[in-house]
């Protein structure tokens, strides 16, 4: 997705719920000046700064940011800024294939970060993603704080640095970790070799 592309469809969330950019600023905690910049697309957002955005405008990141096929608004929900047992979504009861080629996948604008969606939607107790990055690549300059819950990594190649809190985690492949989402996070691909991994997630907050 275009920098220009995420900017029309934030402000067009935004002017639904005729929210200003000031209770935007306000509510994510970002500046006026940056959110203007963004949805003018000039832009660049970090993953941080897009999950404060979405949470702030009642949406999922999958909602802002996913490419896929369309799906008549099946594979998004909103993720309000509520109590944990108030977000608690109930075990599914159906089973649902999600083949290769009908992903979600979340592209951030200016970025070579890929993530696809592999659970159907956000309508159950947990959220599986597949990341791809390539060496340099990280989360972004703020660190990432999620609803509570807990999060749990696997990486398949390629070496990643995780911080969580204060202690710094260097993974390899067959590494896993796992740890509690609401704790300030961050994470970045060390060495010269892409890395692929999967993030679950619960309750789903991406």
């Amino acid at each position: 997705m275009a920098t220009n592309e995420l900017g029309l469809k934030i402000r067009e969330f935004r002017r639904k719920l005729q929210f200003t950019l000031e209770q935007v600023a306000k509510s994510s905690g970002l500046s006026k000046g940056f959110l203007s910049q963004l949805e003018r697309g000039i832009a660049q957002p970090s993953i941080s700064s897009l999950k404060k955005i979405a949470r702030a405008l009642d949406v999922s990141l999958v909602e802002l940011v996913a490419q896929g096929p369309e799906d008549n608004g099946n594979n998004s929900h909103p993720i309000s800024p509520l109590a944990p047992e108030q977000r608690k979504h109930p075990f599914s009861e159906t089973v649902k294939v999600v083949t290769a080629d009908r992903r979600k996948r979340l592209v951030l604008p200016g970025s070579t970060l890929t993530y696809d969606l592999l659970t159907p939607d956000l309508k159950r107790q947990l959220e599986v993603l597949y990341l791809q990055a390539k060496p340099g690549d990280h989360s972004g300059e703020d660190a990432i704080v999620d609803p509570p819950g807990e999060k749990f990594g696997v990486v398949f190649c390629g070496e990643l640095e995780v911080t969580v809190g204060e202690d710094t985690y260097r993974l390899h492949a067959g590494d896993t970790i796992c740890f509690p989402c609401q704790f300030a996070h961050s994470w970045k691909v060390v060495g010269d070799a892409d890395v692929e991994l999967i993030w679950v997630m619960t309750p789903p907050s991406f």
